[in-house]
């Protein structure tokens, strides 16, 4: 196994230079031969996989590969020793390269896929050379910490349409999520008016650290340098959701933000609320705290015929009583499909609320990556395009980020306009 670098101090000031050495690292790697599953050459091989990143969730992801059938973990990259220990025991890999800078990674010419689960500063930048090294991206959410960056992995997509990059929103690859989708673009909810958007956690973020410097390193959620708080890290997931259900973007948002209770010395917020006004005029409410985990990740869409409620595991569709058959509006869809026998279920409290429900549901958040790592692959090994495109990711992450930009402004209103010329 290959190490490099050893277990020398890593000064903040290195630790930032990762975030910002794309170019460098992508300089000169043109020329490195393309990787045999790229050039149509052993297709029926496993892919073989870097990972940057292992901490919590790339170790996860590493689990998952390694007890797949689609890849190999040939390689694993983390500044911090124990994590990187970690990657190597989860990897699966007996001769698995590990290396202390990501930059290793986009340089091992046998690498076909990079799989980008750093800090969210540096998922952009470890993206795009990758891309220009000529490999496939899978990147965890979101896309990037700043318009500046959508900007970048834009066009290091558009210059290689050949290659698949995918941003690891899971829930879109759920078909408990697909058929939810179904129904609303059916118009089985009516005309769309609100939806509302809530991550909630009752957790501090921080971890206590011996050696401070590795405070940053470690407990980057607290600072604006690495990532967006709880925006970009936990309700960015319930906005790609809805966005995607709505298929529209906010033309305006405003949100406050304020530390309520951990007085830790951190930058982001542990507590926010906000509004999104769409193009078609729905209007949107979005919120999320670290101090309370009761309604835990949620989201609803309220139309004139009904409503549909995503509640962590599951998706639970509403009819107000008026409308409740939904073939004498014309929908025709298999969850309103009745058979001899059965019939929707009646609802818990139909004076107080809608008369019927569908309830369905996702088996675990688990099998949400694992799908979306299948997909993943298929799309490598089948030149297909993904569902969680850059496209798609875009607009959850501009969203994210008119809300968050709000936040960093005293709550002012911050349009799409506005935000995208940040850019």
């Amino acid at each position: 196994m290959e190490k490099t670098g050893g277990n020398r101090k890593v000064s903040r000031r290195e630790f930032l230079r990762q975030g910002s050495g794309a170019a460098v690292a992508a300089a000169g790697l043109a020329s490195l031969g393309a990787p045999a599953i790229l050039s149509g050459q052993n297709l029926n091989s496993k892919a073989t996989v870097g990972v940057i990143g292992t901490g919590s969730r790339g170790c996860y992801m590493l689990r998952l590969i390694a007890g797949g059938t689609a890849a190999v973990v040939t390689d694993v990259c983390d500044i911090y020793p124990p994590h990187l220990q970690e990657g190597v025991k989860d990897s699966g890999n007996a001769k698995v390269r590990s290396h202390e800078q990501w930059q290793k990674i986009i340089e091992q010419k046998d690498v076909d896929v990079v799989l980008v689960s750093p800090p969210l500063f540096l998922h952009v930048p470890c993206s795009v050379a990758a891309l220009d090294a000529g490999k496939h991206v899978y990147s965890e959410k979101s896309m990037g910490l700043n318009m500046q960056h959508l900007s970048q992995i834009r066009d290091a997509v558009g210059r290689h349409p050949d290659l698949v990059y995918l941003v690891g929103f899971q829930s879109r690859v759920m078909e408990s999520f697909d058929q939810a989708k179904q129904l609303v673009n059916a118009g089985a909810f009516g005309k769309i008016t609100q939806f509302y958007l809530h991550y909630d956690r009752n957790i501090t973020w921080r971890k206590e650290i011996d050696d401070p410097k590795w405070e940053r390193v470690l407990n980057w959620r607290m600072y604006r340098e690495y990532c967006g708080g709880i925006l970009t890290e936990l309700l960015t997931h319930d906005i790609d959701m809805v966005l995607d259900i709505l298929g529209t973007l906010p033309v305006r948002a405003a949100c406050e933000g304020k530390i309520m209770v951990y007085n830790d010395g951190r930058e982001n917020h542990d507590s926010i609320m906000g509004y999104l006004e769409m193009e078609d005029g729905v209007l949107g409410l979005a919120s999320g705290h670290l101090s309370n985990s009761r309604w835990g990740s949620c989201w609803a869409i309220h139309g004139t015929h009904g409503t549909i409620d995503f509640t962590g595991s599951a998706i639970q569709c509403y009819w107000e009583k008026s409308t409740r058959h939904l073939q004498q509006i014309g929908v025709k869809h298999t969850f309103t499909t009745i058979k001899l026998g059965q019939s929707l279920n009646i609802s818990d409290a139909p004076v107080a609320g809608p008369d019927k429900v569908i309830d369905f549901r996702n088996s675990s958040t688990e099998d949400g990556s694992k799908k979306a790592l299948d997909h993943f692959f298929e799309c490598v090994r089948d030149h297909k395009k993904p569902i969680m495109d850059h496209d798609s990711a875009r607009r959850t992450s501009t969203a994210a980020l008119m809300l968050y930009q709000s936040t960093l402004d005293g709550g002012r209103q911050v349009t799409r306009e506005e935000i995208e010329a940040m850019g």
